[in-house]
Formats: structure tokens, C-alpha cells, sequence
């Protein structure tokens, strides 16, 4: 009982290690009906063929009853399993049998051909083991291909063509058995490598996050605090404006006002400015909220449109384009939403229409797709414009940074907090025929 349970605990391990939906790719009626083809044309050569005929010998009607059980095997698990999207139990235990029909097929072959040619086909009966040994992880703790394998060439070894292959198969089998088992051994390994280093990289991620959370924490803060502090800017500006205005007039009038209220000008024009420094020194240290928000799944192509209509009718002279990637779904995860992904992607291409100040964009092309190599979100934002300065792209955003006489610097910071914040980066580089780029990598919801 004790060993029924272990190997049925270590059948069980092994179908877990498999990648059924590999399997089942492989394993359709299409790719079967193709290797029939194959086979019986493969056959016909090695049987009839100048050459080949002399070299192996193999008589056509009894290789093809040989490679019988392989393909009626693989065209009936094919059928079984056509709209199926796993595998049973009973289905593994059919596969591990039909790969043991395929062994005996090339076994057979070397069996029954000439010695010359029985070596060249060891060539394929070692790659076929090989290969399935990877592809299904057969392991010295898991080793039922290898006993269809032993099984078959067992089999085989009984209409060999004379004792001289007994010798032959007696260096071939361990051979291939050895072959079978190595692999799937590195394969269980580097599986197993693969999963550690992913654990690992989930868990640099988790630990960028959080700290990425407490560096945006206070952003959202200053920004909602902003508008308490308008009354106070309006009231130290309008008073400083006025002392200024008195100033300048004094400037032409000379002698109209004594040195007491010019003094006391000066000291109201100096009080005020101070007052304006305190509020803005204490928005930047306000500057992020904490941002513990579960992420939303956000459709990305209507804010791109979205934003391409409403920033389209700030600047009617701004050619504003763009380009979704159609073959895959493009729903961002971001914290706060589409109101949140809608400022983020508005404010970058705000900056890109409106330049430095001096010179702005004609032209902005906005491109979104799923990239590559880590399956994330990629929003590009290219401008004709002047570009950044070469010191603006070393470190992150600063905030109340600007070039524009009338901006406050909270664009682009604003958007690389908030991007941050829920797990995605922005580049920002100058593009090498001129202009700003702007790259944008936002986490995906998978489907």
C-alpha cells in the first residue's frame, strides 16, 4: 500500500510539472495527420529508395506496423482532447503511453535496419528521448517515460535483424536512458530556478512599491491643500502688486512721498514676498499623499482619445495623433483610476504642446501598445518641440521646476509621482531627430 501511495503521489508530482496547454497544442489532429504523412513517406524512402534501400534495409510493411500504435495512439488522443483545455489523470497516463509507442516506433526502426544504417538512426532515437526527457520532466523521482522507454526497446530488441544489435542496443538504450533523465532533471531544475527568481522579483517589486508609496505619499496632499492656500496668495500678491505699482510710481514722481512711507512700502512689498516663499516652501514639503489605494483597471484608449480631444482644443494648431496597438487588450492598473490616468497622460502631453515657453510643438504623436519584454503598458509621447535641457534628464521631476514664465512645475513631476505610485516609470530622454520623448510603463491587468 505504502508503495502504491508513492507512486501515485509521484504521478501526481509529475503531471503537475507539466505545461498542459503545450501539450495539448502539440498534440492536435492537425500536426498527427502531418506525421503520418511523414512517417509512411519516410518509410517508403528508407525501404525503396537507391541507397537508402542498401544502406537500411528496413522491410515497409512490418516498419509500418510498428508505427501503427504511435499514430493511432496520438490521432485518438488528439481527438479525445480537441476541445479540451487540461488534462486528466487518465489523459497523462494515455500520454506517457503513446510517448512509450513513439520510443518503440524509432526503436523498431533501428532493429530492423541494417547495422550501417541503425547507427545513423540512433542519432534520432537519442534526440527523441532527449527531447521528451525536457519537454515532460522525466526525473530519477518521476520516471514513467523512462520505464515506457525501457519497455520499448525491450520490445524492439525481439524482431531485431541479427544478434549483432543486441551489442548495439546494449550501448544505445542506457545511452538514451541517461539522456532522457539528465534533462528532465536540468529542466525540473531550471523550472524550479525560474520560480525562485520570479518569487525574488515579486518581492523587489512589493518593497519598490511601498517605498515608492512613501516618497509620492504627501504629492496629492499639496495638491488638494493648493487651493487653501489660494486666498492667502491672492491677498500677499495683490498686496505686494500694489506696493509695487506705488513703488514704480514713486519711480517717476520723485519726492512725492517721504522716506517713512517709501520704507514702509518697501517693508510691505518685503513681508508680502516672504509671505508667498512660506506658502510655497510649505507645498513643496506637503508634496505627496500616501497612495494606499488598490489599483483599478483602466481601458487606456479612451483617455488617450479622450485627451487627445480635450488638449486638441486648447492648442487647435497642435497636429495631435494617436496609435493603439488593436491585437491586445490595453487596461492599465492605476491608483485612483481613469481620473488619475487622465492627468498623468494630459499634463505630459500639455507640457509636449506647450514647449519651453519660447518654442512649442506642431506635431505630437501618442503611441500605446503592450511591450515585450515585460508584458506592461507602453504609452510613448514624442513632440517636435525643443526638447529638454540636458540637465532636466538626470534624476526624477522636481516640482515647481518650470521654463515657462507662467507654469508652476507640477506637470511633469505630478505625472512621474503618480506613475510611480502605482508601480510604473516614466523616461523621459530627447529624441535623436530633436524633440521630447516620453515613455511611459504602466502595470497591465491581465485577462
Amino acid at each position: 500500500m505504502n508503495a502504491r501511495n508513492a507512486v501515485t503521489a509521484a504521478f501526481r508530482r509529475w503531471t503537475r510539472s507539466q505545461d498542459a496547454a503545450e501539450v495539448l497544442a502539440a498534440a492536435g489532429v492537425g500536426p498527427w495527420l502531418a506525421l503520418t504523412a511523414f512517417v509512411v513517406g519516410l518509410l517508403a524512402v528508407l525501404a525503396w529508395a537507391p541507397g537508402a534501400r542498401d544502406l537500411f534495409g528496413i522491410p515497409f510493411g512490418t516498419a509500418l506496423l510498428c508505427a501503427a500504435p504511435m499514430l493511432t495512439s496520438g490521432l485518438l488522443f488528439s481527438a479525445a482532447h480537441r476541445r479540451r483545455r487540461r488534462i486528466e489523470p487518465w489523459g497523462w497516463l494515455w500520454l506517457a503511453c503513446g510517448v512509450a509507442t513513439v520510443h518503440f516506433f524509432v526503436a523498431a526502426l533501428m532493429a530492423l535496419s541494417e547495422l550501417p544504417g541503425a547507427a545513423v538512426l540512433a542519432s534520432l532515437f537519442l534526440f527523441t528521448t532527449a527531447f521528451h526527457g525536457r519537454l515532460h520532466r522525466v526525473t530519477p523521482r518521476q520516471p514513467f517515460l523512462a520505464v515506457g522507454t525501457a519497455v520499448a526497446l525491450v520490445i524492439a530488441l525481439q524482431i531485431r535483424q541479427s544478434d549483432e544489435h543486441l551489442a548495439f542496443f546494449g550501448v544505445i538504450g542506457p545511452a538514451a536512458l541517461t539522456a532522457e533523465l539528465y534533462l528532465g532533471t536540468f529542466a525540473v531544475q531550471h523550472d524550479r530556478a525560474r520560480a525562485d527568481a520570479e518569487r525574488l522579483r515579486a518581492a523587489v517589486h512589493a518593497q519598490l512599491l511601498e517605498q515608492q508609496e512613501r516618497d509620492v505619499g504627501r504629492l496629492s496632499q499639496a495638491l488638494g491643500e493648493i487651493l487653501g492656500y489660494h486666498h492667502g496668495l491672492d491677498n500677499a500678491l495683490l498686496t505686494a502688486g500694489s506696493a509695487a505699482d506705488m513703488l514704480a510710481a514713486m519711480g517717476v514722481q520723485r519726492g512725492a512721498l517721504g522716506r517713512s512711507e517709501f520704507e514702509e512700502l518697501v517693508k510691505k512689498l518685503h513681508d508680502s514676498l516672504a509671505q508667498i516663499k512660506e506658502m510655497v516652501t510649505e507645498i513643496r514639503a506637503k508634496g505627496r499623499r500616501y497612495a494606499g489605494t488598490d489599483p483599478e483597471p483602466v481601458e487606456l484608449p479612451p483617455v488617450l482619445e479622450s485627451v487627445q480631444a480635450s488638449v486638441g482644443l486648447r492648442f487647435p494648431d497642435v497636429d495631435i495623433q494617436v496609435e493603439v496597438e488593436k491585437d491586445m487588450p490595453l487596461r492599465a492598473l492605476m491608483r485612483g483610476g481613469t481620473p488619475t490616468l487622465r492627468r498623468v497622460v494630459e499634463n505630459l502631453v500639455l507640457n509636449a504642446c506647450e514647449g519651453d515657453g519660447e518654442r512649442c510643438a506642431s506635431e505630437v504623436r501618442i503611441r500605446a501598445r503592450v511591450e515585450p519584454l515585460s508584458g506592461r503598458l507602453e504609452v510613448v509621447i514624442a513632440d517636435d518641440g525643443p526638447g529638454f535641457q540636458a540637465s532636466r534628464l538626470v534624476g526624477p521631476a522636481e516640482e515647481l521646476y518650470t521654463t515657462k514664465p507662467q507654469g508652476t512645475g507640477l506637470g511633469l513631476y505630478t505625472s512621474e509621482c503618480l506613475l510611480r505610485a502605482s508601480g510604473g516609470m516614466l523616461h523621459r530622454q530627447n529624441a535623436p531627430g530633436g524633440g521630447a520623448l516620453l515613455r511611459m510603463l504602466i502595470p497591465r491587468e491581465y485577462q
